[in-house]
């Protein structure tokens, strides 16, 4: 089997709860959204080459034609790992597309799942791969979709269904304009499958800075529900890495 795939690359976990973990980013080609603040638009179709990074963290990149196969990805992971390397990160795009060729690889790490969450088919059929599960619960203001509702929905089946297996939290990106009306239902929705799952407000990195009273606000209207509430900035963006 092949895949499409943007670029490989090792760098350091910027979002979440494991920002600061080293990690071998594999950034798949397409997605099915279209959030107004995506930061990197260019995966949403395939790309005819692969960037690939030579050394690991040096940003020296070559480029390779896609499709690419899963021997070959396996091996230029393999290149890119290093004693504090702890994760595969399968990005995008959104990587449970490629579900099926994700399945193929054995490459003898735990993979880290970074997902918009829209496709619960797709990830029922990861669940047992997959070590850590970064699920987006996407926000109207996000304008991600024409059915907002049927999105919400299939979010949180995918949540449940990775919660089961898998180290799981929740990003919610803030915008400025983000109210807690409209994330009202992504903190009940969670609340009903586990009040325990971490729920990371992530402010949007932009010119337009979300408003610290905000995020408290944000956070403590989360709080009543949940028991593990956090905001967490995109920390990569801080330090200049991809």
């Amino acid at each position: 089997m092949e895949a499409y795939i943007r670029e490989i690359f090792n760098s350091i976990q910027g979002e979440g709860p494991y920002a600061g973990v080293r990690q071998v980013f594999v950034r798949f080609c397409q997605c099915q959204l279209h959030c107004e603040y995506c930061d990197t638009p260019q995966t949403r179709s395939n790309a005819e080459i692969c960037r690939i990074e030579r050394t690991p963290g040096k940003g020296d990149f070559y480029s390779i034609d896609n499709p690419i196969s899963r021997d070959d990805i396996v091996e230029i992971i393999g290149n890119l790992w290093t004693p504090s390397t702890r994760h595969i990160s399968l990005t995008g795009g959104e990587p449970l597309i490629h579900a099926d060729f994700i399945r193929t690889l054995e490459p003898g790490h735990p993979l880290y799942l970074e997902t918009n969450s829209g496709l619960p088919e797709q990830a029922q059929k990861l669940k047992d791969m997959v070590a850590v599960a970064s699920c987006d619960i996407k926000l109207p203001e996000h304008n991600s979709t024409r059915d907002y509702k049927k999105l919400l929905k299939n979010e949180l089946e995918t949540i449940s269904i990775l919660s089961r297996t898998s180290q799981t939290f929740v990003k919610v990106v803030v915008l400025p304009g983000t109210t807690e009306q409209s994330i009202s239902p992504a903190v009940d929705g969670v609340a009903s499958i586990d009040e325990n799952i971490p729920f990371i407000l992530q402010p949007v990195t932009s010119d337009r800075p979300v408003p610290p009273e905000l995020l408290f606000g944000l956070m403590d209207f989360a709080g009543k529900k949940l028991k593990d509430v956090r905001a967490i900035p995109q920390t990569h963006k801080m330090m200049g890495l991809l």
